[in-house]
């Protein structure tokens, strides 16, 4: 691209998606800080929170392959503009769903509109991007998503305890609605739709797959021994994250060591803090410093493990609170072993089918998630006692340490399974099978 205009034009064209990834994720991580209010108002157990949020991850694993389709079809501009849209009616219908029901509509139309988000936004930034910049992008894509789940902690108790929580879901839904309607005016596809060269001569896009070639694809990814294993660290490592972090962890710490909501929310954004560190850190570690895959998942995901066995302690030797916030960072930063994840996949298959390979890589982890998430308020409603705050339900500490031991036992296997990962030495490696 030439003329002062490209680079202005590219930077918008990169930078306005950022607004709806942010909410994207936020929304990911946000039901943890509203758990209670949400159990006041619709009288809620835990396994019913736990399937109000599963909802989210259901979506995303089932939209993990149509999701690049609408891209292709639609294209990003309007795939982004009707995912930002439908986040925004569904965090509005959220905050304003007299009952149960329809608070679940409404995080089913949230989780809907998320899961077309960022495959749109690479779709795009491969048309405005030149090949070298791409990593930036997906690293850029990553920070963009932990800062939307540093907002959902600390910050987003402060304004639900200003506006109250069906007021500031209203309020975020509003917010996400101007970002949609941005992206719609200001978004083009290529920068052939606004007059100038593209950015690199590439072939016209390709057309979407076949519904045969499709099927042969995901047969090819899932046939192939080496994609397992990186897949299967990533799914047990986000699951039992987000986990934590999105959902148990505020209510963890406000019925075990009895601090307020919005001191919880503290503790826990210094775990979103530290996904922040560990995304523009560890790609940047695998690719440029070590030019390694395989070393830096054993390393993380053992340290991710160990947290966890830390946190799964029982009760006699329980860890005081000063020690959960470096504790927290390190179960964020660790948790970043996922963007590694993201970029062993494709290389280990066929290179002709890279968005097979990156969708598939979210379907165990969403799937997962989503059945941790209702398991998860199953266990902690079978231990229950009885104990109620103002209408809230207090769970013991015993109920948590059965959840956390799950996590931490999920975490081992992740770390163990990390040792069967093939190295690629930041290459694809893939072979035609005879």
């Amino acid at each position: 691209m030439t003329g002062a205009r490209a680079p202005r034009v590219r930077w918008v064209m990169i930078l306005v998606p950022v607004g709806i990834y942010f909410f994207s994720y936020f929304h990911r991580i946000a039901p943890a800080v509203v758990v209670e209010d949400v159990m006041v108002a619709f009288g809620a157990t835990g396994a019913m929170i736990g399937l109000l949020t599963a909802i989210y991850p259901w979506l995303f694993a089932t939209m993990a392959l149509p999701a690049g389709t609408l891209a292709d079809t639609l294209g990003p501009r309007w795939t982004l503009t009707a995912g930002g849209a439908l986040m925004a009616v569904g965090s509005m219908a959220f905050g304003l769903a007299p009952t149960f029901n329809g608070a679940f509509g409404g995080r089913l139309l949230v989780g809907l509109g998320s899961s077309v988000i960022l495959i749109a936004w690479l779709r795009l930034g491969s048309a405005w991007c030149r090949p070298d910049e791409l990593a930036r992008l997906a690293g850029l894509s990553q920070t963009v998503g932990s800062i939307g789940g540093l907002v959902g902690t600390a910050p987003l108790a402060l304004l639900v305890a200003a506006l109250g929580w069906r007021t500031s879901f209203v309020a975020i839904g509003g917010l996400t609605a101007v970002v949609a309607a941005t992206s719609g005016i200001l978004i083009r596809d290529r920068p052939e739709a606004m007059g100038l060269p593209p950015i690199v001569d590439r072939p016209p896009p390709a057309p979407a797959m076949a519904l045969g070639e499709l099927a042969r694809g995901v047969r090819a990814v899932l046939g192939n021994p080496h994609s397992w294993p990186p897949v299967l660290v990533g799914g047990g490592v986000y699951s039992t994250f987000v986990t934590f972090l999105g959902l148990w962890g505020v209510p963890y710490l406000s019925h075990v060591y009895g601090i307020d909501r919005l001191e919880a929310s503290r503790y826990t954004a210094w775990a979103a803090l530290g996904t922040i560190v560990g995304a523009i850190s560890v790609g940047w570690l695998s690719d440029r410093v070590l030019g390694r895959r395989r070393l830096p998942m054993i390393v993380l995901a053992a340290a991710y493990a160990g947290v966890w066995c830390l946190l799964a302690l029982p009760d006699s030797a329980r860890l005081p609170l000063p020690a959960l916030r470096p504790l927290c960072f390190l179960l964020g930063f660790a948790s970043s072993v996922v963007a590694i994840v993201f970029a062993v996949v494709p290389e280990v298959n066929d290179p002709a089918r890279p968005g097979v390979a990156i969708g598939l890589c979210n379907v165990p982890s969403f799937t997962l998630l989503a059945a941790l998430q209702w398991v998860t308020g199953a266990m902690l409603d079978a231990g229950w006692r009885g104990q109620l705050a103002g209408a809230r339900r207090v769970y013991p500490f015993a109920a948590y340490h059965a959840v956390w031991a799950l996590c931490a036992a999920l975490a081992i296997g992740s770390a163990l399974i990390a040792w069967w990962v093939r190295e690629t030495r930041c290459r694809n490696v893939w072979t035609r099978p005879r």
